[in-house]
């Protein structure tokens, strides 16, 4: 097409906050490189009411939108951006235009077609052509309520055709009641291998597919290479494969770059290897769970080889004893022995789905008071009957990924994940156009110190670790607890006026030293992510606002930590250019996290600039050997 394009966006129905609209504008601004101009009510638009006539069900433009508030965007773009647009965009559940009839609108769709699938539904009309689009990443989403709601391989692929002719406005009533349902899912974060294991505080993936493709507009898209220095579960690595951009991710926690990097090696595990490997682990499991084989048989491994303990500061918990120590050991085992005889006892996915089964049967929650409480309870179903059902859900997830593949020709970008310390790194890394992380939140107001720990029975399950060294790495950790050795001389002003208000409050000034050592062991991540960066790379740092501290009787506000400032000055004094803070307004959906908080919680992406032509800050940076 020669003339540029109208188009009509419609937002996803579940985007529940105006921030996140305000995120999805300024993402399609950097994809379109225009503006575009909010909607909040379709039906004054010529384009959608042409469209509304001739498609069906949820692929109209009256139905799945937001209850209020913007609904969607108009703009104008090039048959390039409009393609882009398909391909890259995270908020947008559909896309509406209207062409002339004429000589060049088949070709032009075609060639639309062969480039992003079969996605594109057109009617034709007397003088118009109605055109709906659907966005990959809408697709993406959605096949993981899907998936879940199918029974078996090859049903999840027929669900999955029935969700796009549906999208597309062309679907009749088969399965449309299911997919009704999928496309009104309020929670759609668990798409590919997002949740293959539980983990607490982790990064939602359309603020990292947003933030990436905002990131985008200054380097060159088709080649952008991305890192992670505090990769945590993986998230950034998954959106970052997702849209062809090779990565790295980094963290010093052994299990999180086992989850990560199993997260990334199933993408592109085939559908018929996970069912061969799922029916061989779950008919042995089946047998031993049932009690009709022997746990520790003559012929197999003996017990000894599978003894594990807890540590103390677990078995002294009122809900804790021996007899439940020796049940949940117990049931780990049942899992490992299945493991173990099948032969896959090594494979990375189905550790990360036995740990996973770990933690969601045994529940720890670490209360943030800097002594070590912690909550314990014990969920209901047992741990082979959790790694079962996660294991038959990988099957049809696994089938959903690669119908995916098939149906977007979608191929995921490498992605390699190291164990390291991101203060004080010891690999030789190269340099990255875009370091997007979300390093541990401010100790002074959180349990973030005790994630690990609240890991324990995983670790010591996988031998990772024991039950004596499982406190090491929390030990090592940013902003840790522990023996502390720091410099309230080295720390800034607002920085060291918060760690002495901490030491002057009787019930927080446990949490005065670790909140130094946080501001120092962040100083040192800054040098070290410098020398990641490309000279005119991006760092995205994500970080909570503010923490705020309150009277415990009357909530009244104590003391407010900008803790998004605190690091963007850390981040200046390393050499970065802070280009802005965005603020992102947060969904509040569980109260017990925050019990005596009354105002809104916001995390804010900290958009940083590694400025050209500079040279390194510190002696130990400029001898440090530069990344291959």
């Amino acid at each position: 097409m020669k003339n540029d394009i109208e188009i009509l966006l419609k937002l996803r129905h579940n985007i529940d906050l105006e921030e996140d609209a305000t995120l999805a504008e300024m993402e399609i601004e950097s994809l379109i490189g225009g503006d575009v101009h909010p909607v909040k009510d379709f039906g004054s638009l010529s384009v959608a009411r042409d469209c509304a006539s001739e498609l069906n069900g949820p692929g109209s433009p009256d139905e799945f939108v937001r209850d209020s508030g913007v609904l969607g965007y108009i703009g104008t773009v090039t048959a390039e951006e409009l393609a882009a647009l398909i391909e890259r965009a995270s908020f947008v559940q559909n896309i509406y235009f209207t062409l002339p009839v004429g000589v060049d609108e088949h070709s032009f769709l075609n060639s639309l077609r062969e480039r992003v699938g079969p996605v594109v539904h057109d009617v034709r009309g007397a003088e118009k052509v109605v055109v709906n689009a659907v966005p990959h990443y809408a697709l993406i989403e959605l096949s993981d309520p899907v998936a879940r709601r199918a029974n078996h391989r090859r049903g999840t692929r027929r669900k999955l055709d029935a969700l796009l002719e549906a999208l597309l406005g062309r679907s009749g009533d088969d399965l449309l009641r299911l997919t009704e349902k999928a496309i009104g899912a309020k929670n759609t974060t668990s798409h590919l291998t997002h949740d293959i294991h539980y983990y607490k505080a982790k990064f939602f993936p359309r603020l990292v597919r947003a933030a990436l493709n905002v990131s985008a507009e200054r380097n060159d898209r088709d080649s952008q290479r991305v890192i992670d220095n505090f990769v945590g579960s993986g998230t950034t690595l998954v959106e970052a494969s997702l849209l062809g951009m090779p990565s790295v991710g980094i963290d010093i926690d052994p299990l999180s770059v086992l989850i990560s990097s199993t997260k990334i090696e199933v993408l592109n595990r085939s559908p018929e290897l996970v069912a061969n490997q799922a029916d061989s682990v779950l008919g042995i499991l089946d047998s031993l769970d049932s009690g009709q084989a022997s746990l520790f048989s003559d012929n197999e491994v003996s017990q000894s080889d599978y003894a594990m303990s807890f540590p103390s500061w677990l078995m002294k918990n009122s809900n804790m004893n021996e007899e439940k120590a020796e049940e949940l050991i117990r049931q780990i085992n049942i899992v490992r022995r299945s493991l173990n005889q099948a032969g896959l006892g090594d494979d990375p996915m189905l550790r990360t789905i036995m740990s996973d089964a770990i933690d969601r049967k045994i529940k720890l929650r670490f209360l943030g008071t800097g002594v070590g409480r912690f909550s314990l309870k014990f969920t209901k179903a047992s741990i082979p009957t959790r790694f079962s059902r996660s294991l038959r859900k990988y099957v049809r997830v696994s089938e959903a990924i690669d119908w995916l593949k098939d149906t977007l020709g979608i191929t995921f970008a490498d992605a390699e994940v190291f164990r390291d310390d991101t203060r004080d790194l010891r690999g030789d890394y190269a340099k990255f156009d875009v370091l997007l992380t979300s390093p541990p939140y401010l100790p002074a107001a959180s349990g973030r110190e005790s994630y690990s720990k609240a890991r324990a029975a995983s670790l010591i399950a996988l031998g990772m670790e024991d039950a004596e060294s499982v406190n090491d790495l929390i030990d090592g950790s940013v902003g840790a607890m522990g023996d502390i050795d720091i410099d309230k001389d080295s720390l800034t002003e607002d920085q060291r006026d918060l760690v002495e208000w901490l030491e002057n409050d009787e019930l927080r000034e446990i949490k005065a030293a670790p909140t130094a050592r946080y501001f120092q062991d962040m100083r040192k991540t800054f040098n070290e992510m410098r020398g990641l960066v490309k000279e005119g790379g991006t760092a995205i740092m994500v970080s909570g606002k503010q923490s705020t501290f309150y009277e415990f009787e009357s909530r009244e506000k104590l003391y407010v930590v900008e803790s998004a400032e605190l690091l963007s000055d850390e981040a200046k004094m390393s050499g970065f250019e802070v280009e802005k803070l965005k603020d992102v307004k947060l969904q509040k959906s569980n109260s017990n996290a925050r019990p005596r908080s009354l105002d809104d919680y916001y995390e804010t992406l900290i958009y940083l600039k590694n400025p050209e032509h500079t040279e390194p800050k510190t002696e130990a940076e400029k001898s440090k050997r530069a990344p291959a």
